[in-house]
C-alpha cells in the first residue's frame, strides 16, 4: 500500500493475464481505466497444462514480491474482474477498514458460491467457504501461510486460500463479477455459456436468503420464560416412534439400551416397510407415523431410526427446553444431530438454523410438518432427509449433538456406507467442526 500527494491510498493491484488472451487485456484495462485508487501491474500468468496450478503459482510469486516490498495489503485480480455498479472508491476503503479492524485475512470482492455466511457490519460478510479469486484483497498477515502452503492437482487456489484460514470476509452487495468470456483456463466446468454469471447471480441469492432469514430470527427471538420449569420437565413424555426391521434383532436391541430408564421418551417400536429401495421404504415408514401421530393427536413427536445413539451432551432438561423454544420460534422440524448440511445460522447457544441436512437418525417434527409429508409424492430417486429439508424453512438442529448414527458396518438405506468404514462418524465428527468454527465466530463477531 503506497500513498498519494494527498495522502489517500492507492492500493497495490496485481492483474494476472496470460499474454495471449488479448481480449481479456483489454477489458481487465478499461476496468482499471479511470480508477487512480489503484496502483496496477499487469502480470504475466505462469502457464501449466493444469490451469489451476498456473493460477496458484501466479498467486503465491504476487505475494512472494508483495512481501518483499513489506505490502500491508494488495489486491489480486484475474482478467476476467468486472466492477458492479455497488463499488465506488470510499465503500471499498471503508470495507477495507472494516476487513482489517476484524482481523480479516481475504477480503472478496464477490463470490460465485459460498457456505454459510454471517454478517459482520452493514457491509462485510463472513463466510464458511467461497469460490471465485478474481477479486482478492490479502493482508500481510495472511502472506506467510500461503507461500507455505502445498498445493495439490485436485487443489483450486479460491478453495485452497479458504482452507488455510478462517478470518475471511466477502463485501455484500457484490463490487466484483467474472465477465464471461465464454471461456476459462482455469476452471474447466467455466467453459458452458452463461455459467459464471450465472453462478454468481445464485450466490448473491443465497446471500440475500441468508441474511432474511437472520433477520427473521431476530424478530422471533424466543423470550418466554417457561415457569415451574423443572416441574413440567420431570412429568412431560414425548411420542417417540422407533423403526426397525425385525429381522435386525442386533439394532433393536441397541436402539431399547439406549432408552432404558429415560422415561421423557414415550416409545413405539414401528416395523419398518420393506421396499427394494430402502429409501423408499423409509419414507413409507415416517408417513405411517405421522398418520399415528395425527390419529393419536400429537402435536410434536420424535422419529428414531435404529441406529441413534445418544451423544454425551444430552440431558432431558437440554432436549425438552430446546423443543419448547423452537416451537417459540416457529420450527417445523428440530434435529438432534446431522452428518452434512450447507448453510448455518447460529440461533442460541444451542441451536442452529440449518439450510439443508443430512441423516434421520433422531428428528422432532412439529404438527406444522405433518400434511406436508403426507401430501408429498416421494420418488424412487428421493432421500428422505433432503425431501425434508425441501419441505419447510424452519428447521434447526441442536448444537451441541444429542444424537448420532452407531455404525453397525452396514446401512439399509444408503448403500455408500456398505463399503467405506466409519463414514458415518467421519461425517458428524466434520459437521460438528464446521458448526464449531461458525459457532465462535458468530460470538467473536
Amino acid at each position: 500500500m503506497i500513498k498519494s500527494d494527498q495522502n489517500e491510498i492507492i492500493i497495490p493491484t496485481y492483474i494476472i493475464n496470460l499474454k495471449e488472451r488479448k481480449d481479456r487485456l483489454k477489458h481487465i484495462k478499461y476496468q482499471f481505466l479511470d480508477k487512480l485508487e489503484f496502483n496496477v501491474s499487469i502480470i504475466e500468468a505462469v502457464k501449466h497444462e493444469m490451469g489451476a496450478i498456473g493460477l496458484w503459482q501466479s498467486i503465491t510469486k504476487i505475494v512472494d514480491l508483495a512481501q518483499q516490498q513489506n505490502e500491508d495489503f494488495i489486491l489480486i485480480c484475474e482478467d476476467d474482474h468486472e466492477f458492479t455498479s455497488h463499488y465506488s472508491k470510499q465503500h471499498l476503503f471503508d470495507c477495507i477498514a472494516e476487513a482489517k479492524a476484524n482481523q480479516a485475512d481475504v477480503l472478496l470482492g464477490g463470490v460465485s458460491s459460498l457456505r454459510s455466511a454471517l454478517s459482520v457490519t452493514k457491509s462485510l460478510v463472513w463466510t464458511e467457504r467461497f469460490s471465485a479469486s478474481q477479486f482478492i484483497i490479502l493482508f500481510s498477515k495472511f502472506f506467510k501461510p500461503i507461500l507455505a502452503s502445498d498445493f495439490e492437482d485436485n487443489d483450486s487456489a479460491d478453495y485452497k486460500i479458504g482452507s488455510l484460514t478462517v478470518n475471511k470476509f466477502f463485501i455484500y452487495p457484490f463490487i466484483s463479477v467474472q465477465k464471461e468470456f465464454g471461456y476459462s483456463d482455469a476452471t474447466v466446468r467455466n467453459n458452458e455459456e452463461g455459467r459464471v454469471t450465472e453462478l454468481f447471480d445464485k450466490a448473491s441469492e443465497t446471500v440475500q436468503h441468508l441474511k432474511n432469514v437472520t433477520a427473521f430470527y431476530k424478530k422471533c427471538q424466543d423470550n418466554s420464560v417457561l415457569e415451574n420449569e423443572q416441574e413440567i420437565f420431570d412429568t412431560i413424555t414425548i411420542p417417540t416412534y422407533i423403526i426397525n426391521l425385525p429381522e435386525r434383532t442386533e439394532r433393536r436391541e441397541h436402539i431399547q439400551k439406549q432408552f432404558e430408564e429415560k422415561k421423557e421418551f414415550d416409545v413405539t417400536i414401528v416395523e419398518a416397510c420393506k421396499d427394494e429401495i430402502g429409501a423408499v421404504g423409509l419414507w413409507h415408514t415416517m408417513c405411517k407415523i405421522v398418520k399415528m401421530a395425527i390419529d393419536n393427536e400429537d402435536d410434536v413427536i420424535i422419529i428414531c431410526e435404529d441406529d441413534h445413539e445418544f451423544a454425551t451432551h444430552y440431558t432431558k432438561e437440554y432436549l425438552l427446553k430446546n423443543i419448547f423454544e423452537a416451537h417459540e420460534q416457529g420450527a417445523a422440524i428440530l434435529s438432534g444431530g446431522i452428518g452434512d448440511f450447507t448453510h448455518a445460522i447460529p440461533l442460541t447457544g444451542s441451536r442452529m438454523w440449518i439450510s439443508s441436512f443430512l441423516s434421520t437418525q433422531f428428528i422432532v417434527l412439529y404438527k406444522k410438518i405433518f400434511k406436508k409429508i403426507l401430501q408429498h409424492k416421494f420418488k424412487k430417486d428421493h432421500v428422505a432427509d433432503m425431501v425434508l429439508a425441501d419441505m419447510t424453512s424452519h428447521k434447526m438442529v441442536l448444537y451441541p449433538f444429542i444424537s448420532r448414527q452407531k455404525d453397525f458396518g452396514y446401512s439399509d438405506i444408503t448403500a455408500i456406507h456398505n463399503t467405506i468404514p466409519g463414514l458415518v462418524q467421519d461425517m458428524f465428527k466434520k459437521t460438528e467442526a464446521r458448526f464449531e468454527i461458525i459457532r465462535k465466530t458468530s460470538i467473536k463477531y
